[in-house]
């Protein structure tokens, strides 16, 4: 069996159209988790008559606690062997569950990833998939080395779009005091853990857009508050990697935050930049351009 984990928080509007993506799967052997994380709309009451029509949902409703605490709450109750994420206004393909499980089986894979596409009309949603010839394995450690820093790493490092076997999230759960960034924390760690992940090249998974959003999930623009979470990710992934003797993914998740300190000193408002971040700069300063180097020297000496 699979456990579906989505939590939900005020996407009325697109709550339906992705659970029935999931209800009308060709894999039937699921078990679908629906945590209500205090939604304000209607996306309770979606929930609760979604159940009613289909025995497979389960339905969680708590005060709102961020989507850690909805995931984890998943992930404590989840009873199928194999674990699936899906965000709330997301869709996928009505053969996700089987084509991704079949695969994962055959390749004696422990986790499997599947390519996606973004859309912000429904009608943009093509349903053909391309062919399954394409497919790698990697393992874990090799898998967060090559791809983590790459260009186009969106599908290697976000939750859904995968199919993990559920041994992989054994004592671990999302950071319930994160509010941003919160699966940067986790994702590598549950890779980490797999002897072999497999990617296929099928666009099984549609990631919504919303249009004239300023918050589109994985594509909003560059955000301070949002570069600077990441940072404090990173350290933790510095510290993980220190504490495995991982020395090659560890230079370069040190080289990688480095250049982000430098992006976050560059373009945003000097009042914005918290005190810690500063210091960090100021160890890493050959990575600043001169004149903004004395700039920072400055404003530690003269503090």
């Amino acid at each position: 069996m699979i456990s579906v984990i989505i939590p939900i928080y005020n996407v009325a509007t697109y709550l339906g159209r992705c659970l029935d993506s999931v209800i009308n799967q060709t894999y039937p052997d699921l078990e679908i988790i629906l945590v209500n994380d205090g939604s304000t709309d209607s996306s309770g009451l979606i929930c609760d008559e979604y159940s009613k029509k289909d025995p497979r949902i389960i339905v969680i409703h708590q005060v709102n606690k961020g989507p850690s605490e909805a995931r984890n709450k998943g992930l404590d109750i989840a009873k199928g062997e194999y674990i699936g994420f899906i965000d709330p206004d997301d869709v996928i393909s009505i053969k996700y569950f089987e084509i991704l499980y079949k695969t994962l089986v055959k390749s004696d894979s422990d986790m499997i990833l599947c390519n996606f596409k973004h859309f912000s009309f429904i009608h943009e949603i093509n349903k053909d998939t391309i062919s399954l010839n394409n497919s790698k394995q990697y393992n874990g450690y090799n898998f967060i080395k090559d791809f983590t820093y790459q260009k186009d790493t969106v599908r290697y490092v976000v939750l859904w779009n995968k199919l993990y076997k559920k041994y992989l999230w054994n004592n671990l759960r999302f950071p319930v005091d994160v509010k941003i960034c919160e699966d940067e924390y986790v994702w590598y760690k549950c890779m980490y853990r797999a002897n072999r992940i497999c990617e296929i090249d099928q666009i099984l998974y549609f990631y919504f857009k919303r249009a004239n959003s300023t918050t589109n999930k994985v594509y909003e623009p560059f955000s301070y508050k949002k570069e600077i979470a990441f940072i404090e990710a990173l350290k933790d992934r510095i510290d993980f990697c220190k504490k495995n003797n991982l020395n090659k993914l560890l230079r370069k998740t040190q080289e990688y935050r480095n250049k982000l300190l430098r992006k976050i000193y560059i373009t945003t408002p000097k009042d914005k930049i918290p005190e810690y971040i500063t210091a960090e700069l100021y160890k890493n300063i050959t990575y600043i351009p001169y004149p903004k180097r004395i700039k920072i020297y400055l404003k530690k000496v003269f503090k």
